[in-house]
């Protein structure tokens, strides 16, 4: 009995091993997909990439417009001009009013020279200005068409042979224009003090002139009493008569000079 189980154990225990070799070889594995695989794989959504972050660009600066420059406007040029009186060429005369007696109308005596000095100077640019910084006049030499009257105004009257220089200095100018051409004629009133037998008293002057190049030509007139000067008109007893008031002229050229030359 015991050997009948024996046996039986041994011939199970053999099935047993038998069993378990053939169960041990491994199965081939199937590589190839299946078409759930496949149709999977063909269904599969795209792997969306990462959305490429934006960079913030700056606004271009706007180059700022240049407004354009107004050129200056060139000032003018201010110049200060000297010239010099011209004695050959300038004539300084008196005309008073003459009574003779055993005459119904009065007559005109004109008295002349040219000994003449002086200077003056026009100011140049945007606006014109001028002053005369001296005058003088030899009275001594002034001469009429009567040798007799030219004598008594020497000893007697103006008694310009003791006294004989007639001497104007400009304080102002007045009514200058505001423009000036070259070779235009302008008028303007020049007010000075004047000195005649050492008696000073303030006297204007109405100018005309023109300034062409290098020379200024022109008129000057003023009129003045001689009592305001300390002498009384002159008067011959039973003969003749005078005025007491005196039209003064200059008619004058001058030509510009340099520094080098005042």
């Amino acid at each position: 009995m015991r050997y009948h189980l024996l046996i039986i154990t041994l011939v199970g225990a053999i099935f047993l091993a038998a069993c378990g070799n053939a169960t041990s070889e491994p199965v081939a594995e199937n590589t190839e997909p299946t078409s759930d695989t496949t149709a999977e794989a063909a269904t599969a959504e795209p792997t969306e990439l990462p959305a490429e972050e934006e960079v913030p660009t700056e606004d271009p600066t706007e180059a700022p417009t240049t407004e354009p420059t107004e050129e200056p406007t060139a000032e003018p040029v201010v110049e200060v001009r000297t010239f010099q009186i011209v004695p050959e060429e300038t004539e300084a005369s008196y005309d008073v009013q003459e009574q003779f007696l055993e005459q119904d109308l009065p007559v005109r005596a004109i008295g002349l020279t040219n000994v003449v000095e002086g200077e003056f100077q026009f100011t140049t640019g945007d606006e014109l200005s001028g002053e005369v910084s001296r005058m003088t006049v030899d009275l001594s030499t002034l001469t009429s068409d009567s040798d007799r009257r030219d004598q008594a105004i020497r000893d007697r009257w103006l008694e310009s042979n003791t006294y004989p220089l007639a001497e104007f200095v400009s304080t102002e100018v007045q009514n200058m224009p505001e423009s000036y051409t070259e070779g235009e004629e302008v008028t303007f009133t020049l007010v000075g003090d004047m000195t005649i037998r050492d008696v000073t008293q303030p006297v204007t002057f109405e100018v005309r002139g023109t300034l062409e190049g290098d020379t200024v030509t022109g008129t000057a007139t003023t009129f003045i009493l001689m009592e305001d000067f300390g002498f009384e008109p002159p008067a011959i007893a039973g003969v003749l008569t005078v005025e007491d008031g005196v039209d003064i002229t200059v008619n004058f050229t001058a030509v510009e000079v340099s520094d080098t030359q005042e």
